[in-house]
């Protein structure tokens, strides 16, 4: 699918992740708890978290709660999960590591934020053309006698002289004792309240999706739809920011040491590694201290390097005891 151009379209991909990233901090502080502000906030700056001790060693919040809140933002298509092979940094074969898709996550925002404007503008038509009668046994539960001004038109009594509810007309014509009409005549509903009630709540969505500021004025958070549309209008495409390329690339946080699964094997074998590579240097360090012959003469202390295996040959000479041919 084509992108528009507009004055973004020449934004770098690196660019217009920035611009993204700062489009999640913006919905995910007018629509989710603190709790999720957190953890998208720290996806967005480590990239990823594992599922296990390292998550909660470093947030320092319970495993079971993070992950709690992790769930709900899958929920909300927002976090995705991947298996990685974590085994040299003390994890697993296949640790889960949650993580955010970029290209996902702009796809589920666009639509939600379209769902939510459709919704908004049917509850404001609705509370503007609906219920302008009512039946009064509607409010005791009894009927579903509620008619829009056109609707009750065709509900008109020439008897009465005034609009009656259908469902109880209908009810009483094949009762055997039926109820006055005056008990189920329609009475005008006053729909202003539901009218301003929906008016409010597009009032309160704007002021969430709008740019916030301080009490100087400073724009602390840019506004979602202008977010959206910068993304839009680029050409650039987001990743999918998965932590298997991240993790190999070496992007993202490193694990803290001792919260893996096998973290205890690790620090077994980097210890023996350690020993080993010890044990080498101190053969290798006897191996070159043989390679040097110190002598001493009457006149003072001098040395001698010589070559492996020629160490016998120049204490003879030291000593006097021959001379090389």
């Amino acid at each position: 699918m084509s992108r528009k151009r507009g004055r973004h379209a020449d934004l770098h991909d690196s660019d217009m992740t920035v611009v993204f990233e700062s489009l999640l901090k913006s919905v995910a502080r007018a629509f989710y708890p603190d709790q999720c502000v957190l953890l998208i906030d720290v996806l967005i700056r480590d990239k990823y978290l594992r599922d296990d001790a390292d998550m909660s060693t470093r947030l320092k919040l319970p495993l079971k709660e993070l992950r709690r809140h992790l769930q709900h933002l899958m929920q909300e298509q927002l976090v995705r999960k991947e298996r990685v092979d974590d085994l040299e940094e003390g994890g697993s074969r296949a640790t889960e590591f949650f993580y955010i898709d970029y290209y996902h996550a702009l796809q589920v925002i666009t639509y939600r934020l379209h769902l939510l404007k459709k919704g908004l503008e049917s509850r404001e038509k609705a509370a503007r053309g609906t219920g302008a009668y009512e039946c009064p046994n509607h409010a005791r539960g009894l009927c579903e006698g509620r008619y829009t001004s056109l609707e009750a038109q065709s509900c008109y009594d020439d008897d009465l002289g005034t609009f009656v509810c259908a469902a109880c007309r209908a009810e009483n014509m094949q009762s055997l004792t039926p109820m006055p009409k005056e008990s189920y005549a329609l009475v005008p509903v006053d729909d202003r309240g539901e009218e301003a009630k929906a008016l409010r709540d597009i009032d309160r969505v704007k002021v969430q999706l709008g740019a916030s500021t301080d009490a100087s004025g400073e724009v602390l958070r840019r506004g979602v739809h202008e977010l959206l549309q910068q993304v839009n209008l680029s050409t650039s495409a987001l990743s999918s920011n998965l932590p298997s390329e991240n993790h190999h690339f070496g992007r993202g946080s490193r694990r803290i040491e001792g919260t893996g699964k096998t973290a205890a094997i690790k620090a077994k074998r980097d210890a023996r590694a350690g020993a080993d590579a010890d044990e080498r240097a101190d053969a290798d360090q006897a191996r070159s201290s043989t390679d040097l012959l110190y002598v001493k003469s009457g006149e003072g202390g001098f040395r001698i390097s010589v070559e492996k295996g020629v160490g016998g040959q120049a204490l003879r000479m030291a000593k006097g005891e021959g001379d090389p041919e």
